[in-house]
């Protein structure tokens, strides 16, 4: 296994240099232009403002552009963001780093991630507090994101079709499947004949399969419903059994049952508000991108940064 206080270290690193640098600010507090002083030689604010444009002008431009446009825009239609709002935000994405690095770290809980946090000799309430605090470094950011969700969701209606389609992928029968796609159709019906002989259904997904993908995962897919191209091919199968050959535009696919889950006990009525959220939140995502794009193609922007 990974040495998992390494695997943090770089991590630990940059977020304990912010506790640090609070400490030697207050060395050159009394020149609001010198952001630090190096065996006595001061650094100004200039000279780091050069170096980050020079480093990262472009990219930070964009961004505060971005903010700005959306900024303006909240204005005119009235539309603010609270204080509250902000810090709920950052603490889901503090919660959402920190359990981010534990899946990256093979941690299974938080006491886990303590005992390899004391290695490097920092608390885990240390570690909260330092990405707590490298997130509200963006709180512009931050506000901008929550800015321009609130106006797009002005412009969201969302129809009883759509949260009763929201309903069947969140709570209908769901069919765990496995797959091998292959490029012809001939290559389907010879893996096919090797499969009907007694050949390994997941060792020829894992070798031949074009979807490499599920591949990876020995030919398993993604949950999905009866519904569609693939439901309708397994209908008839039991588990463990492999369909005929399905054509898509991906190529031509045999498919294993492994199980089907049968659909919730739960009403539509009963989650019909939680759904409306869901299917607001995915309309949100996708709209975000080219709403921003036509906000920038509709604005008076000139830049003036160096070369």
């Amino acid at each position: 296994m990974k040495n998992i206080a390494f695997t943090f270290g770089a991590i630990i690193f940059t977020l304990g240099m912010i506790g640090n640098n609070v400490i030697l600010g207050s060395d050159v507090k009394a020149d609001t232009n010198v952001v630090a002083v190096v065996n006595g030689e001061e650094l100004s604010r200039d000279k780091l403002a050069d170096l980050l444009i020079g480093m990262y002008g472009g990219e930070g431009l964009n961004l505060l552009i971005r903010r700005t446009l959306v900024k303006q825009e909240s204005s005119k239609r009235n539309v603010i963001v609270t204080e509250e709002e902000v810090a709920e935000r950052i603490q889901t994405l503090v919660e959402g780093q920190i359990k981010q690095q534990m899946k990256k770290g093979g941690l299974k809980d938080e006491e886990a991630l303590k005992r390899e946090l004391e290695k490097a000799k920092i608390t885990l309430d240390q570690y909260k507090k330092n990405i707590q605090k490298m997130f509200k470094l963006t709180k512009g950011q931050v506000e901008a994101e929550i800015l321009a969700e609130k106006i797009i969701k002005q412009t969201i209606k969302i129809t009883d079709e759509e949260l009763r389609e929201a309903y069947e992928d969140q709570f209908g029968e769901k069919i765990l499947a496995r797959q091998i796609v292959l490029r012809t159709s001939r290559d389907a019906e010879k893996t096919l004949e090797r499969i009907k002989a007694g050949a390994d259904f997941e060792g020829l997904a894992k070798k031949e399969s074009i979807d490499r993908n599920s591949a990876s995962r020995e030919g398993k897919m993604l949950p999905f419903g009866p519904q569609g191209v693939m439901g309708k091919a397994v209908a008839k199968l039991k588990n463990g059994e492999v369909s005929e050959i399905v054509k898509t535009d991906s190529g031509y696919h045999l498919i294993k049952l492994d199980k089907r889950i049968p659909r919730s006990t739960k009403k539509f009525s009963e989650v019909k508000e939680d759904l409306a959220k869901l299917v607001t939140a995915q309309k949100v995502q996708t709209r975000i991108s080219p709403w921003l794009l036509n906000l920038a193609e509709s604005a008076e922007i000139t830049t003036n940064l160096p070369d």
